[in-house]
């Protein structure tokens, strides 16, 4: 009679373990990975509307050629940008850009600012 007690009860304690591992906000949850928030201009936002969504790798290509603050943009390539830097050629894997940040120019006739920033290891 004893043995069959000690059965049940190794038993119960082990539902009990699961059901309280199962309820925890960690057990099945996949980790959500940091996605860069990239805010476009309104004519950027409008002329992909028809089109569905924008993607960080269209708005970039688009920008291929401009000023930044890292350089002039040159490619975009499967996933890493390029920048060309006063003769330095700079270049960032994608999936490490932080934000794109598209501002209005000060004055008539002054180009479009452009300042792209990646997340750093240090």
């Amino acid at each position: 009679m004893r043995h069959i007690d000690q059965k049940y009860l190794s038993f119960v304690l082990l539902a009990a373990l699961l059901v309280t591992f199962a309820q925890s906000p960690a057990f099945g949850q996949k980790k959500k990975k940091d996605v860069p928030v990239v805010a476009p201009t309104q004519a950027e936002m409008q002329s992909h509307s028809s089109k569905g969504n924008a993607t960080i790798r269209e708005i970039l290509t688009k920008l291929q050629g401009q000023q930044t603050n890292l350089g002039i943009l040159t490619k975009v390539s499967g996933d890493f940008v390029t920048f060309d830097n006063d003769g330095d050629t700079l270049m960032y894997p994608l999936n490490a850009l932080q934000h794109i940040r598209l501002a209005k120019p000060e004055e008539d006739g002054e180009a479009r600012k452009i300042e792209i920033r990646f997340f750093s290891k240090d």
